[in-house]
């Protein structure tokens, strides 16, 4: 007698926490806009900090002049 074969099988994929490697790289983008979004945000927020401004933003090519503060002469 020959053994029953079910002519729908179920489709094992690996997941983590739920989430195939198919859903996780079709959120990677979107997360990674969102993130990129998030952090010129923030920078934006914290630019008028002292340290911040010093030490990060007006070190950034392209753009950095527009941080920079010229010293009064005395």
């Amino acid at each position: 007698m020959a053994a029953y074969s079910p002519p729908i099988k179920p489709r094992f994929r690996a997941n983590i926490a739920g989430y195939s490697a198919e859903t996780f790289r079709l959120w990677t983008g979107s997360a990674t806009r969102w993130g990129a979004f998030a952090g010129v945000v923030g920078l934006f927020l914290v630019s008028q900090v002292p340290l911040v401004k010093r030490s990060l933003l007006q070190k950034t090519p392209l753009i950095g002049w527009y941080w920079k503060v010229e010293e009064e002469a005395k």
